[in-house]
């Protein structure tokens, strides 16, 4: 795969998975073995299925949770990419009951891809902008 159709499987996996909700993309997008090297607050988890349960979990919380890709660069199979992250908390996350505010924080991703599949994910989102926008007074 060339540099340009791996952005495009990433591209893709934040349009249609994230951005629309159609968490059945990730069979096309994602290696059935696909590793996640999470960060702290949202962890790491093996295989497509558990990422795709992990979307509902926090797609439950954060209904209109939505991710604008701010930067990509890609070489070999690597992908990176920088973006913000917003949604509005609905339900509880992080043991913190519903707030009804809309948060903002950003993060940055590396993806590694084989055979026109995402079999690799590390990220890092900004934990501390989480976790003060959760305990923020309303």
């Amino acid at each position: 795969m060339t540099t340009e159709e791996n952005k495009t499987i990433v591209r893709r996996f934040y349009e249609e998975v994230i951005n629309q909700g159609n968490v059945d993309a990730i069979d096309e997008l994602m290696d059935t073995e696909h590793q996640d090297h999470g960060e702290v607050l949202f962890g790491s988890v093996h295989g497509r299925e558990a990422i795709k349960q992990g979307i509902i979990a926090f797609t439950t919380v954060v209904p209109d949770y939505h991710v604008t890709v701010e930067d990509m660069v890609a070489e070999g199979d690597m992908v990176g990419v920088r973006g913000i992250m917003s949604g509005t908390q609905r339900g509880a996350l992080l043991g913190v009951p519903a707030t009804n505010r809309l948060m903002r924080w950003q993060g940055i991703a590396m993806f590694r891809l084989a055979g026109g599949k995402i079999v690799e994910r590390w990220f890092n989102a900004d934990s501390l902008s989480i976790t003060q926008q959760l305990s923020a007074p309303s």
